[in-house]
């Protein structure tokens, strides 16, 4: 009876550890995705400052309102598409920390359930 409960104990502990490792590396993802996110907002920033000193680089240098609209639609066009970029990177870096944390927790599952089912079998218990 004591071995039953010695290795019954043991193997919950063992699914513990295994859970416990997961979160652990959850966390692991989830400070990578905010670093990952961080520098993208850092560039989509800088951009956005890039673009505010072409506006005004463009309205120093501009006197005709045709030729400033043409050059302003350019800006619009550059910086907007580097904005979207941007997001675009975002959107990736999500997508990928999703995926990351459904297989991590997947493999978690399947794992703590085979050592369950393992503990929980009438021919161990026997």
């Amino acid at each position: 009876m004591t071995d039953n409960t010695t290795q019954w104990v043991n193997q919950a502990q063992d699914a513990t550890r295994s859970m416990h490792q997961t979160l652990q590396d959850l966390m692991g993802v989830q400070m990578n995705v905010f670093q990952r996110l961080g520098e993208v907002q850092q560039k989509a920033f800088s951009q956005a400052v890039k673009a505010t000193n072409a506006q005004f680089q463009l309205l120093s240098r501009t006197r005709d309102p045709r030729e400033f609209a043409s050059a302003q639609a350019d800006l619009v066009k550059e910086y907007g598409q580097r904005y979207v970029d941007c997001a675009n990177q975002a959107i990736d870096i999500t997508v990928q920390a999703w995926q990351e944390y459904g297989d991590r927790l997947e493999k978690t599952v399947n794992t703590v359930t085979d050592k369950a089912q393992r503990a929980a079998s009438p021919s161990k218990a026997a």
